[in-house]
């Protein structure tokens, strides 16, 4: 009753240890050419249940053991490297498919496993690994708004040595102006620039207070009748003494949604429509947000910002019906809806690790005393449902200071990936990341000061722990000005650990 172990060997001979028993699925009838650059390990299990692990040699080893007379365990460690587990009922190339078992995490392995019931018939299972995310990527900032001296900034940093992608941001409210009415020119010319250049694209659709106007009109007048919620907030906790009037929708309300899951099926017919789907690398989790791609919303009051002009917001979600259990009901929609339209696409969500969201209970009370992690949640749903295809990131980066560790809990509780963002202190004039200072009185990077601010993101453990990060996301003017640190910086992204 014990498993035992099956390999194919260099000369592509099925060998066993320690058995001799033959192998139906190892018969010369397989392509030797399917083989290539491959690894496999067969388990021969009790009740007749044959597993086979298949790998390419950059992903993990999956390992088998039986967990029950009727299961068996599949496992793989956490590596720096996104997943995709496909699984067969025989060797066809044309037989392998999404695997319909969800994995799970062990935080305290590090280790991946899926629960495979066994059957009278052979099953086969593989990783495969969705595009490659690693690299630099400028941060294009909203397409809709830039202006041309700008836009130019952001094509050039697309040619400089190391830059390997392209965040693309867009405003709900440019590419969707009118309801059901789309305006594609933008995005396609910004799309066919990158596929152009050969970069990477991570396309970001902001929500928050780009958030079309006609989502709150009533369907009379061709809206979607979504009750508006008005905030007044004030970027980094009130420090720039800026005030900015917002207007969103609960992420739980229905019509917002349904509003917001076609929007995600239009712009994915319309990728595939015109030949750049294949291009697109990975898209930014939003839908909740307040005034950038983070996830987050509205949390602030005059009091902790110091500013008589900031709106309570907290008082304002109670009166909306917010609780974690609704905020946590909307994030399921909107996650499932970025599923089904990019189902074999790559996904990041940036998070803010403290103050993200009210200080609100399940019982629509504001908490007095300590306030739980309102990311955990959201992450571990998210984390579930696009297991091997989440990155968790953080958009802050300082020269001598360390990156986030909660980008790195999240990988180590999770089974995410890493990735970060520079700061963006001299963004009022386009001049993007600070190499120390404050968002008041910033201080400008030389191309040492900037490679070491990249670098806290690359290594968020030191450059001794295997860790690293996918990718960094800086800003035109940084790569413009400080190519040797760009370059400098993709290689050391780019060389495997």
């Amino acid at each position: 009753n014990s498993p035992r172990w099956w390999q194919l060997t260099s000369s592509r001979a099925w060998t066993s240890v320690p058995s001799k028993e033959n192998y139906e699925a190892g018969k010369p009838a397989l392509p030797g050419a399917y083989f290539s650059g491959m690894k496999w390990a067969v388990f021969h299990l009790i009740y007749g249940c044959s597993v086979v692990a298949m790998l390419a040699q950059s992903l993990p080893d999956l390992t088998a053991m039986r967990a029950t007379n009727r299961a068996v365990a599949i496992a793989w460690p956490y590596t720096n490297s996104g997943f995709a587990l496909q699984e067969a009922t025989n060797l066809s190339v044309g037989d392998w498919r999404s695997s319909t078992l969800t994995p799970g995490f062990d935080s305290n392995r590090l280790t991946f496993w899926v629960s495979a019931t066994t059957t009278n018939s052979a099953n086969f299972f593989r990783l495969t690994r969705p595009a490659d995310l690693r690299g630099i990527y400028v941060y294009s900032s909203d397409i809709g708004s830039l202006s041309s001296n700008y836009a130019q900034s952001v094509t050039v940093s697309l040619g400089v040595p190391g830059v390997d992608g392209l965040v693309l941001v867009v405003a709900w409210s440019t590419l969707e102006p009118t309801n059901h009415i789309y305006h594609w020119t933008n995005l396609d010319l910004w799309m066919n620039q990158a596929v152009a250049t050969g970069k990477k694209v991570d396309l970001a659709i902001l929500a928050g207070s780009s958030t079309p106007d006609w989502l709150f009109q009533p369907s009379s007048n061709n809206g979607a009748g979504t009750t508006p919620l008005n905030f007044t907030i004030s970027p980094h906790s009130g420090t720039t003494s800026n005030c900015i009037p917002e207007t969103i929708a609960a992420p739980w309300d229905t019509k917002f949604l349904a509003a917001w899951n076609n929007m995600l099926n239009v712009l994915s017919h319309h990728l595939k429509t015109v030949n750049t789907y294949s291009n697109l690398t990975l898209l930014r989790l939003t839908g909740i947000n307040r005034t950038t791609d983070e996830l987050r919303l509205p949390a602030e009051t005059a009091k902790s910002t110091g500013l008589d002009c900031v709106s309570n917001a907290p008082a304002i979600w109670q009166a909306a019906g917010y609780t974690p259990s609704n905020l946590l009901s909307g994030w399921s929609n909107i996650l499932s809806s970025f599923q089904t339209y990019f189902p074999d696409k790559s996904f990041s969500v940036a998070i803010i690790p403290q103050n993200a969201f009210p200080a609100i209970d399940d019982n629509g009370q504001i908490i007095t005393g300590k306030v739980p992690d309102a990311n955990q949640p959201l992450l571990a749903l998210a984390a579930q449902m696009l297991a091997g295809r989440l990155v968790v990131q953080f958009n802050f980066l300082m020269t001598g200071s360390n990156a986030s560790p909660a980008v790195v809990q999240a990988a180590q509780s999770y089974g995410t990936l890493t990735a970060y963002q520079s700061n963006n202190y001299f963004g009022s004039t386009g001049g993007g990341a600070a190499c120390g200072g404050d968002v008041v009185s910033p201080v400008v990077c030389s191309n040492d000061t900037y490679l070491s601010e990249l670098e806290e993101g690359i290594y968020p453990l030191t450059t001794t722990n295997q860790l690293r990060s996918q990718y960094l996301e800086v800003f035109p003017a940084n790569v413009l000005a400080l190519t040797n640190a760009i370059w400098q910086a993709h290689r050391e992204l780019v060389t495997p650990p």
